[in-house]
């Protein structure tokens, strides 16, 4: 009895303290793979001065016991943003009477968009986010909008407004609407009501950007009547120089004006207008096409305190007095544009304000260390890519980093930077980011040299430089890496075992380089969170290829050039989501494993350049997703598999996701790239192309007998190539249906007949190669077959037309009866009637001679007879001729 009481008094103790709860914050906290979650509104009717509640993400589709909702009377916030919400939910915010802020936005699926009529009755409501639904006028309730009188703050951003005028009429009716987004709405100039903008409009925050607006005076008009307005994007539309200058006089309180990704061109038409908003504070230009300088007026707007005029065409010197008045700024960007001359870094000495600063891209000169200064900045990004830092000082590593203490990024990449490596900027730095790619560093890794080891860095990439000597086992002991590129350098040695212990890193990269000896087994064995390892290119030289097993997260291994012998059987083993495999240009032998199709992910396999025999897999048919599968340059005989053609990815185009790990808004540090050999060339394939191309290479192996005809249903090939190899019988007509094949190679083999005439069809052909076969009849020259030399039909006695110098009869034209004549050339050329005919004259010469002599006597007599005779008479002249020679000697 004593416990019950106790239990029931804590359980009293926990409801009261409920009581005094104000806010909860349960964001992605439920996995979706749990199924929709239906929570109990009873375990919050006793949080009665609950006054925000934030559910985003939870996969939550309605309540149970929903009344219980109408005890939280208190409540002022709710977001419900991202879940399956049904309508039922959705109408019990009607019980919230003081609800003040709610949240419906990305809601699925869209029947629950009419039961927004709910919101109808919130009469207290002030801020309202629906963006990334699916509303227009055919699914929201008439009465959505024109009754919430009190809004100030509405989120449509991510519909599909442009073809719903109620709807947007209705926003004129929010007299006290302060912040308005109708971002990605595909509209237009004629799609938002003039009557938003009049002059007694309280707006004082739009966002019109990511729409199909063009340089509309009507548009324009109403917008230059706002006169409260502070914050302005009007960023991904297609506006020219054409904007009108009242939206540049009238703003007189503008402090925010984002203009990105348009079509901007000439500085010296809008700059002179946007010089005049002297209380302009953010200013967005970046990815226009802005030519000419920066204008003068620009030194004269001092409150500016983020100004990124990246990514756009801006050329010649860069006064240092523009930015040197620009004392209030704490972000520059003016990276990936055409300034030239020298800016010197002490311009920026007494920006006390400045945290982030990009000046990577430029052909100007960007020089730290003259004259001497010291920085009253504490900066948490600095990009310096590709801006000649420090030429004409030495090529140094700027001193001024040495004295940021909170720095987070710093990215000195393709400088050319000389010397040693600074262990200081290594070891003793706060940076989270630290790339140093493309410079000419030399020497060792330093050691820590008394400097603890920074506990921040994620990201070190020192690859291609001329760096030497052994991996440092210090790099292993920041527990926080995540990725690490050491590749393109001269290092030597093993891999220093602690690498196999940073058990954060996700991707490594330690490629072209010398290292020998060993991969560490705890780096290719049971590590959880490696996804990229790629070791090509060095000298491990193992007698059979390591077993790589456990690795939950891989999902691309390159080991492409490493020296692996052996067989590859066992060597991958519950890799679940393996996407790219290279394994090429090694001494693995052997034949290629069958198991192949047990890895679901897999969609690239390289093995070329290997000692690989035997047959090609028939369990390959079996992977549906594979994308390029590179065999070429082994020792495969047999046959051509006809069931490649059942390879669905080959069959019907798909984008294949290959993602990059990405770090920064400016730096991608591993970019996928798989080289293949196609149109004749070896070309590297990275982004959008690889993630498209579909590639099929048997070249360079023993294969025999005839071309699948079923190889034509590989309809989204893009490269096919069957050269070198021992193939005979035709060319498929059925080749004539690849429609997306670009590249085709059936040269050096025993193919005999014509080229079929209907593969002049093949309209995105730009590599046509069948020289060194067999091949007889006109050349097709139609379409894109016009552009190929005589370099694609060369060693082929029989063929005639252009682009060769033989002529045909009926040039350029396919005779009458040619099938008919193929089919029985074909017949006549073939293995089996060669032999048919042999066995045939045989038998027949046999009997010619013995049945005579089995039917008759008389027969039998004169032959014996015959054969007698000539052998006497043989006999005699040979001893005639015994006696010459001994009578002559």
């Amino acid at each position: 009895m004593i416990i019950v009481i106790g239990m029931v008094y804590y359980v009293m103790e926990i409801f009261m303290s409920l009581k005094f709860l104000y806010q909860i914050s349960l964001s992605s906290e439920r996995q979706h793979r749990l199924g929709i979650w239906y929570p109990n509104a009873t375990l919050l009717s006793h949080l009665e001065n609950l006054e925000s509640l934030t559910l985003y993400d939870n996969y939550i589709g309605s309540w149970i016991m929903p009344e219980a909702l109408r005890k939280m009377s208190n409540l002022k916030v709710l977001d419900l943003s991202s879940n399956p919400l049904n309508g039922d939910i959705i109408h019990q915010t009607r019980s919230l009477p003081s609800l003040e802020e709610l949240s419906l936005s990305s809601i699925y699926p869209n029947h629950a968009i009419p039961a927004l009529s709910a919101l109808c009755e919130l009469q207290n409501l002030r801020v309202l986010d629906l963006s990334n639904n699916t509303i227009i006028d055919e699914n929201a309730p008439p009465c959505l909008l024109r009754n919430l009188s009190s809004l100030e703050t509405l989120d449509l951003s991510g519909n599909n407004l442009s073809n719903s005028p109620r709807t947007l009429a209705a926003l004129c009716s929010l007299r006290n609407l302060k912040k308005l987004y109708l971002k990605d709405n595909f509209l237009d100039d004629s799609s938002i009501p003039s009557c938003l903008f009049n002059n007694g409009s309280s707006l004082e925050s739009l966002d019109i950007s990511l729409n199909n607006l063009k340089n509309s005076s009507r548009l324009f008009s109403a917008l230059c009547s706002l006169k409260n307005l502070t914050e302005l994007n009007l960023s991904d539309n297609f506006l020219d120089d054409s904007i009108p200058s009242c939206l540049f006089n009238n703003y007189s309180s503008l402090e925010t004006l984002h203009i990105s990704r348009n079509r901007l061109k000439t500085s010296s038409i809008f700059f002179p207008g946007i010089c005049r908003l002297q209380k302009l504070k953010t200013l967005s230009l970046n990815d226009n096409l802005i030519q000419g300088g920066i204008h003068p007026c620009l030194s004269k707007m001092t409150s500016l305190v983020y100004l990124d005029l990246s990514f756009n065409l801006f050329q010649g010197n860069l006064p240092s007095y523009i930015f040197s008045n620009l004392t209030s700024l704490n972000a520059l960007y003016i990276s990936d544009n055409n300034f030239d001359g020298t800016l010197s870094f002490a311009t920026f000495a007494n920006h006390s304000n400045l945290i982030g600063i990009d000046l990577s891209n430029n052909e100007f000169t960007v020089n730290t260390e003259s004259p001497s200064w010291f920085p009253s900045f504490q900066l948490i990004s600095l990009n310096l890519r590709n801006c000649h830092l420090n030429k004409d000082q030495g090529r140094v590593v700027p001193s001024f980093i040495s004295y940021q203490t909170g720095i987070a990024v710093v990215t000195l990449a393709h400088n050319a930077l000389e010397g040693a490596l600074p262990s200081w900027l290594l070891y003793n730095t706060t940076a989270i980011v630290l790339c140093l790619r493309g410079n000419s560093f030399r020497g060792g890794i330093p050691l820590s040299s008394g400097f603890a080891i920074s506990g921040y860095l994620m990201l070190l990439d020192i690859s291609h430089n001329r760096l030497s000597g052994q991996l440092s086992s210090t790099i292993g002991s920041f527990p926080e890496l995540r990725y690490l590129n050491t590749s393109s350098n001269a290092f030597k040695g093993e891999i220093p075992s602690s690498y196999g212990n940073l058990t954060k890193l996700e991707a490594l990269d330690l490629s072209n380089n010398f290292l020998q000896g060993k991969i560490p087994i705890n780096l290719r064995q049971n590590h959880s969170s490696l996804e990229h390892l790629i070791l090509s290119r060095n000298n491990f030289h193992e007698e059979t290829m390591p077993s790589f097993s456990n690795m939950p997260k891989l999902v691309y291994l390159h080991l492409r050039n490493v020296g692996f012998g052996g067989s590859i059987t066992g060597s991958l083993v519950n890799l679940p989501i393996l996407r790219v495999l290279d394994i090429s240009q090694n001494n693995l032998s052997g034949s290629i494993p069958d198991w192949f199709h047990t890895f679901p992910n897999l969609a690239i396999i390289l093995l070329s350049r290997n000692q690989f025999h035997g047959n090609i897999p028939i369990s390959l048919c079996q992977m549906q997703n594979l994308h390029d599968l590179d065999l070429s340059a082994n020792s495969l005989s047999g046959l051509t598999p006809p069931c490649l053609s059942n390879i669905t990815s080959w069959k019907k185009e798909s984008e294949l996701q290959l993602s990059s790990v990405v770090w920064t808004p400016t730096y991608i540090n591993y970019i996928l790239k798989i080289p293949f050999t196609t149109k004749a060339n070896s070309l590297l394939y990275e982004g959008t192309p690889l993630s498209l191309v579909t590639v099929l290479d048997l070249s360079m192996n023993q294969l025999t007998g005839e071309i699948p005809s079923q190889l034509g249903e590989l309809t989204a090939l893009y490269s096919l190539n069957l050269s070198f190899n021992f193939l005979r019988g035709h060319i498929p007509k059925s080749f004539s249906t690849m429609e997306k094949i670009e590249s085709l190679d059936l040269s050096h083999n025993n193919l005999v007949g014509s080229i079929p005439h209907e593969i002049v069809q093949l309209y995105f052909i730009s590599t046509f190669n069948v020289s060194f076969n067999n091949l007889s009849g006109s050349i097709p020259f139609e379409n894109n077959f016009q552009t190929f030399g005589e370099s694609s039909y060369r060693g082929n006695e029989g063929l005639c037309g252009i682009p060769l110098h033989t002529a045909c009869t009926s040039p350029n034209k396919k005779p009458p009866q040619q099938d008919e004549e193929e089919e029985r050339a074909g017949i006549a050329e073939s293995d089996f009637f060669f032999f048919s005919c042999i066995t045939a004259s045989y038998v027949v010469g046999f009997w010619a001679v013995i049945l005579p002599l089995v039917v008759s006597k008389n027969w039998r007599t004169k032959h014996y007879a015959v054969v007698d005779s000539c052998i006497y008479i043989c006999c005699n002249k040979f001893s005639g001729f015994l006696t010459r020679i001994k009578d002559r000697f």
